[in-house]
């Protein structure tokens, strides 16, 4: 029996300087803290998808905005082993969406695995987690306490009409994302596995629960 591919893991990333990520923390904090605090969650998430890369559990994809990608592989020091891709323009569903069937390309039975940059505590174990789930389940999610979701993972069986169903017209950014996206994944006729609910950090009020 042939081992099932393992699963594609796209990191959504920002270029974390002054002026160009965090842009609602900064209306508290400034600028030049808030790309601190981005440069921060970046390395650590970078820091978690390397190891998982390294154990053989998930190839790596990160797709960086705000940036060229000989800016960001020349300056960005926590830069891991990746593909490097640009992210592209469109609203976040648009540019997710683009990354997945990147991820899929010439190999449609690929599971996929979409985070961000926004977890302090996200940890290898979140990560196993999916990965494992995705061996039995077809669409596993994990909520955020905004509303929407910190990951997306998509098994190797989801077709692209329902792949496209998923990320059309969602209000992003919107408190309504996870439930939406659930909505829509059952009139699909799938049933999404919910992981553990994290918080982003967004806004000043999600600092009080990072201990820096």
């Amino acid at each position: 029996m042939s081992r099932s591919p393992i699963p594609t893991l796209v990191v959504m990333a920002r270029w974390p300087a002054s002026g160009r990520c965090k842009r609602r923390l900064a209306v508290d904090i400034g600028t030049e803290q808030a790309a601190i605090i981005q440069q921060r969650l970046t390395a650590h998430t970078f820091a978690v998808a390397e190891a998982l890369t390294e154990r053989g559990d998930v190839d790596l994809q990160v797709a960086m905005s705000g940036v060229s990608l000989r800016s960001a592989q020349r300056s960005l020091p926590c830069l891991p082993p990746c593909t490097l891709v640009d992210q592209g323009h469109g609203s976040l569903g648009a540019r997710m969406l683009r990354q997945i069937y990147r991820a899929r390309f010439g190999q449609r039975n690929k599971p996929v695995i979409v985070i961000g940059t926004d977890l302090a505590d996200l940890c290898q174990n979140d990560l196993i987690q999916a990965v494992q789930t995705l061996h039995s389940q077809p669409l596993v999610i994990g909520p955020s306490a905004d509303g929407g979701y910190w990951l997306l993972g998509l098994g190797p069986g989801l077709t692209r009409p329902q792949l496209d169903a998923l990320f059309a017209a969602v209000p992003w950014g919107s408190n309504k994302v996870f439930d939406i996206t659930c909505a829509r994944a059952r009139r699909l006729g799938i049933t999404p596995h919910q992981l553990s609910l994290k918080n982003d950090i967004d806004c000043l009020a999600d600092l009080g629960l990072w201990q820096r």
